[in-house]
């Protein structure tokens, strides 16, 4: 769970990919990220029933995604236009022994430009120019920038697949059962983010979702059989591991 919306419900990043799943839906967010747009405009534009976009927002809504904002009209009662109100990239890693998706906020800040004032103001439409042109080469320095860190990230994440391959070569010579093999490969999944090299067996059970006895009794098993786990009690009687 990712994220937080208006009403502070998690935002499920999952719930997220399978809305974008659909083209429509993805269609929308395009539009919308061009410029705020109510509900009919999204319907002639996409040609699609003011139904089915009614029911689109409204998911959109409910994930926090977008705001639901009244307007005035020069030629009719108010309207409802959809805002996004959140900027975000998805990120998915796919890998042997890789699979996770982040949901990382962006902090865009939409800057709204009245166009009747634009055109009573001749000095603003120079301001906007230079602005346009700075926008553009922000956005061109960022997405160069961008492109370096995703081909850095894609290095990263090859290297940290080849390292998962070379120790899943060394278990798969060393360590004949399938479970004990299971069992060494969730340790060191645990120790990677652990500073101090070692989990403790209350942890490791509560993450494997064993009872404690029977994996305590495995892992010294695997222990004595070989030789790839060191155990150590501390004073407390907690049992620690280490690869």
């Amino acid at each position: 769970m990712l994220g937080k919306n208006d009403q502070n419900r998690d935002l499920d990043v999952f719930e997220l990919l399978d809305f974008l799943s659909n083209s429509t839906r993805r269609r929308i967010l395009e539009l919308l990220s061009e410029e705020d747009l109510y509900s009919f405009q999204l319907s002639r534009l996409l040609d699609i029933s003011p139904r089915i976009i009614a029911k689109y927002l409204s998911e959109l809504e409910g994930l926090g995604i977008v705001s639901m904002i009244e307007r005035d009209s020069d030629k009719g009662p108010t309207r409802k236009y959809a805002k996004l109100n959140q900027s975000f990239s998805l990120i998915i890693d796919v890998g042997q022994n890789t699979f996770d998706v982040k949901y990382v906020p962006t902090d865009e800040t939409v800057v709204e430009l009245k166009e009747e004032h634009i055109k009573k103001q001749e000095k603003i439409r120079s301001q906007i120019t230079k602005e346009l042109s700075e926008i553009r080469e922000s956005i061109k320095e960022k997405a160069e920038e961008i492109t370096k860190l995703n081909q850095q990230r894609k290095n990263y994440v090859q290297e940290i697949n080849e390292a998962f391959s070379r120790f899943n070569n060394i278990i798969e010579k060393t360590v004949y059962d399938y479970n004990d093999r299971i069992v060494i490969r969730s340790i060191f999944k645990v120790l990677i983010n652990q500073p101090e090299n070692k989990v403790s067996l209350t942890a490791l059970a509560r993450k494997m979702r064993l009872w404690r006895g029977d994996l305590g009794e495995r892992l010294q098993y695997i222990a004595e059989k070989t030789e790839l786990i060191r155990i150590e009690t501390d004073r407390n009687g907690e049992v620690w591991y280490s690869i």
